[in-house]
């Protein structure tokens, strides 16, 4: 099987080059400003990473924001109108209604509408230590929670979702939803990790609606105990 990824550099789509190259399929990874259409017709999956995940930065620069996610999905849909496009997008398109949300959301719009393959699968509340950011990584260093403590999550972990898409490339399901099928709220998750972190109050939805229930909140919650034992 060949595949390319666009944006093999973030949070996504490093680990799906990793997860993929150990089942033995060939990757092509490819820049924003690679030339796409350079990319060879074997490459009949393309796999769309590349829109950031950053709301704040969104929110900072609104056009930016436009440019870099729907202007450049609108670029891979025409390019690829050919071939499979998968676009790695979040839940955030149905919970919230900001300008991050709302650019996302057109980028849904226009894979689904360039070619009847193409797949979404949206992103729920992810444990980032790596890259060193999101909530469940503040949770475990303590630092300030911009969310409601009784916002209710149902977390997942990077492998989890890199098995997930594996397993659904070739699904009829256009809208894929990834997550625990068990949930929490985050001030009771704060208190299973023994977390300092102070909540300030606003209101937000994290909640995904798993397409297929899979995934345990054990697993994040052990990961999570795991991370904060060895600091």
């Amino acid at each position: 099987m060949f595949i390319s990824i666009i944006g093999p550099k973030g949070l996504i789509g490093k680990q799906l080059v990793k997860n993929f190259n150990k089942k033995g399929i060939k990757i092509l990874k490819v820049g924003k400003n690679f030339r796409f259409s350079k990319i060879e017709k074997k490459y009949k999956i393309i796999i769309h990473a590349a829109n950031s995940g950053k709301k704040f930065e969104a929110k900072k620069n609104p056009k930016l924001d436009y440019e870099n996610s729907v202007k450049l999905t609108n670029k891979i849909a025409k390019t690829f109108k050919d071939r499979k496009v998968i676009l790695i997008s979040t839940i955030s398109c149905r919970t919230e209604n900001n300008i991050y949300s709302k650019n996302r959301k057109l980028c849904e719009k226009i894979i689904l509408k360039s070619s009847k393959k193409n797949i979404i699968f949206r992103l729920p509340l992810i444990l980032n230590t790596k890259f060193q950011r999101g909530i469940l990584y503040d949770l475990l260093k303590n630092k300030k929670i911009y969310s409601n403590r009784n916002s209710i999550v149902n977390p997942v972990t990077i492998d989890q979702i890199c098995y997930y898409i594996f397993k659904n490339l070739n699904s009829k399901k256009k809208i894929h939803e990834i997550g625990s099928y068990e949930n929490i709220k985050l001030f009771e998750l704060a208190k299973i990790i023994n977390s300092k972190s102070k909540f300030i109050k606003r209101e937000t939805n994290l909640l995904a609606k798993p397409s297929l229930k899979i995934f345990s909140l054990k697993n994040i919650i052990n990961e999570l105990i795991n991370h904060k034992k060895n600091g």
